[in-house]
């Protein structure tokens, strides 16, 4: 194990693709975790849009206003939609009640929840039946992030097992071909081999990343973070398996 350790590491070292690789990693790691915070505060919002609406229907029919429904939630949920809804209602003091709403959408970052607080907008400007409008809303929101669940949770299965098949299995499956049949002690020339395999795991791993965002829904530009990480996990499962694969020899 110990020879196999110092083995990778020599073989690390000794290909500039995989020296290249480390601390873009560790860069690109820490580039994309600031996207997953980020996707998983928005969909926290997202997800209690529909209750939001339906509480506001239920202060309406209640006969109180807006600006007073909005007043009311905000000092009851404790959640980060109640936070945000505190600080525009406190905003709303200085500037109008749609100014504060207004933020209150910005602020969330979320396109789903500032296209739904545009329509009220656009219906309380209108004197449309607000109470009917914020329960249809409601309910096409509700239905509507159902179906994004859904679609997600049938996806991520098979992106994530795409991801598994290209960046480990393959690279083990070639790692072990390569050991067994053409070992580091064997005498064989395999630098140019190993270039040009681990840059195949590099375009491999893209592929895998991109295609898999594309299928859960999830923009290229948080994904392309992920490539070398994947591409250097890819790299170092080969490596591995080649030189364990040679020790059995």
């Amino acid at each position: 194990m110990a020879f196999s350790l110092f083995g990778i590491l020599d073989m690390v070292t000794d290909s500039l693709l995989m020296s290249l690789l480390v601390p873009i990693t560790i860069l690109c790691a820490g580039g994309g975790l600031p996207y997953v915070i980020e996707r998983r505060r928005r969909r926290s919002i997202e997800k209690a849009l529909p209750e939001v609406l339906e509480t506001i229907s239920t202060t309406l029919g209640a006969g109180l206003g807006l600006q007073q429904a909005f007043t009311d939630m905000a000092q009851h949920r404790t959640d980060l939609v109640g936070k945000l809804l505190r600080d525009a209602i406190g905003k709303s003091k200085a500037t109008s009640f749609d100014a504060s709403l207004s933020d209150f959408a910005l602020r969330t970052r979320s396109p789903m929840v500032q296209r739904a607080m545009n329509l009220l907008q656009t219906a309380n400007a209108n004197e449309s039946p607000l109470q009917q409008v914020t329960f249809s809303m409601s309910i096409e929101y509700d239905r509507l992030l159902r179906l994004q669940d859904k679609r997600h949770n049938e996806l991520i299965g098979s992106a994530m097992l795409m991801q598994v098949l290209m960046c480990v299995l393959l690279p083990a499956v070639i790692g072990m071909m390569y050991g067994l049949f053409a070992p580091a002690t064997s005498g064989i020339p395999m630098t140019d081999i190993h270039n040009s395999v681990m840059a195949y795991f590099g375009f491999s791993a893209a592929f895998g990343v991109l295609a898999g965002a594309v299928m859960i829904g999830r923009p290229m530009s948080s994904s392309l973070w992920w490539v070398a990480p994947w591409a250097l996990l890819g790299q170092f499962t080969y490596m591995a398996t080649y030189l364990s694969a040679g020790q059995m020899m």
